[in-house]
């Protein structure tokens, strides 16, 4: 997971990126056809909401970019939170959907480019407050640590790591179904 302004770049191109992989599935079933639907339900389901609920319960000042207190934000707001980023996949991987069955591709294409530089450069941005592990309170004091000196550190790489496994395996399954599908 990164932190929520990242994440919601991140989110809406992953599905824009999930629909390009099942292209073939999707031009020829529709975008809720299976399997391709199902892989990305599950991917919604047992990867985007878990690391999400677990950063904003556990690393709320983080994953808030030290930018809201999370002590102001009622703790019944990550219901709708967590929904939000699963409903940026799914809307992601519907406006994909009906790019490619309209024949613009290439829309899509440009779209999860300029969504993937538009990250980079708001990750660039916000690099201080990502390498830092602090609370709110905290860092607006400029107290802080490095992020690797605490048990924050290791989320993100976990989380990173984890989402970078199941996004390849995803796109994998999605490409190798869209091909299934393109040759009946």
């Amino acid at each position: 997971m990164i932190p929520l302004p990242l994440a919601c770049l991140f989110h809406l191109g992953l599905g824009l990126g999930f629909a390009l992989a099942a292209r073939g599935r999707i031009r020829a079933d529709g975008p809720y056809a299976s399997p391709a639907f199902v892989v990305l339900a599950a991917h919604v389901g047992f990867v985007v909401a878990p690391l999400c609920l677990y950063f904003y319960l556990v690393q709320p000042d983080w994953t808030w970019l030290y930018w809201v207190a999370p002590t102001r934000v009622p703790t019944l707001a990550i219901v709708p939170l967590v929904v939000g980023h699963a409903a940026l996949v799914l809307a992601g991987w519907l406006l994909g959907a009906r790019l490619l069955r309209a024949g613009r591709q290439r829309l899509a294409i440009g779209l999860v480019v300029g969504l993937g530089a538009a990250l980079v450069l708001a990750a660039a941005l916000a690099l201080p407050r990502l390498v830092t592990a602090a609370s709110y309170a905290g860092y607006h004091h400029g107290v802080g640590r490095g992020l690797m000196s605490v048990e924050l550190g290791w989320a993100v790489v976990v989380s990173l790591l984890a989402t970078t496994v199941t996004v390849a395996y995803s796109v994998v399954e999605l490409a190798r179904d869209g091909r299934r599908a393109r040759t009946r």
